[in-house]
């Protein structure tokens, strides 16, 4: 037995047998680290959506491959894959994206960005300033900053302490998905680990453990890109 160095997970004989689809699944949980990584970069996100999105639903087929002469298997996998598919809400939309292209049309419509102040995760104060979810997050508060030194009221509003920060705050949605994209894709991904866990179980071996490894931070962390000093560098220029 040996261990996993990305995930920290005990390898049995069971995994050597599926090698090629958990490499791929390991893939697939680096590109989710991007995806959180690359959240105020709309095509670096775009590309790395692209990637993870490439990487997980070829593993059904990559775990077809592996052990389609194995005894008994093909006809248990069937419906268990059928399941994930076609009938699970998440996977079967990754599913129909066969050509893993995440166009800038399906990140627009319902996906938002805006200015505010943060104390912590709660929210302050949410200011009417509009800002393209294309539009870089440090060029939009650039701006903000330059419409605050001449309308001081905008900064005044913001309360500046050691805690009370401005922030640009993100929420990307993609065409289909009814929740934003880290928390859709962590599900996706959570799902394809739970019918791993199936896999090796029917192989002898031990289930992965539940939910997301302790790597994954609350999605805020992300979404919200704090601007420490700001607040009194623009009433300095005011």
């Amino acid at each position: 037995m040996r261990t996993n160095n990305l995930l920290g997970i005990h390898m049995s004989c069971a995994h050597d047998k599926i090698e090629a689809a958990l490499d791929r699944w390991q893939e697939s949980h680096w590109y989710l680290h991007q995806i959180e990584g690359n959240y105020h970069d709309a095509d670096a996100l775009r590309y790395s959506m692209n990637a993870f999105i490439r990487s997980l639903r070829e593993i059904p087929d990559m775990i077809n491959m592996a052990l389609q002469n194995h005894d008994g298997f093909p006809a248990w996998h069937k419906p268990i894959r059928k399941e994930l598919e076609l009938v699970d809400p998440l996977f079967s939309k990754i599913i129909q994206h066969r050509r893993h292209i995440v166009h800038k049309s399906m990140l627009k419509p319902e996906s938002k960005a805006f200015v505010a102040s943060i104390r912590g995760y709660t929210i302050k104060m949410q200011f009417g300033f509009y800002v393209d979810p294309f539009e870089d997050s440090d060029l939009a508060i650039k701006r903000f900053i330059e419409r605050s030194e001449k309308e001081p009221i905008l900064m005044q509003a913001l309360a500046p302490d050691e805690v009370q920060v401005l922030a640009l705050i993100r929420e990307w949605h993609i065409e289909g998905f009814d929740e934003e994209i880290i928390e859709s894709f962590r599900n996706a991904w959570i799902r394809v680990t739970t019918y791993l866990s199936d896999i090796l179980e029917f192989l002898g071996g031990e289930r992965f453990p539940e939910g997301l490894p302790p790597c994954f931070r609350d999605s805020r962390d992300f979404r919200y890109k704090n601007y420490h000093g700001l607040q009194k560098e623009a009433q300095a220029n005011a």
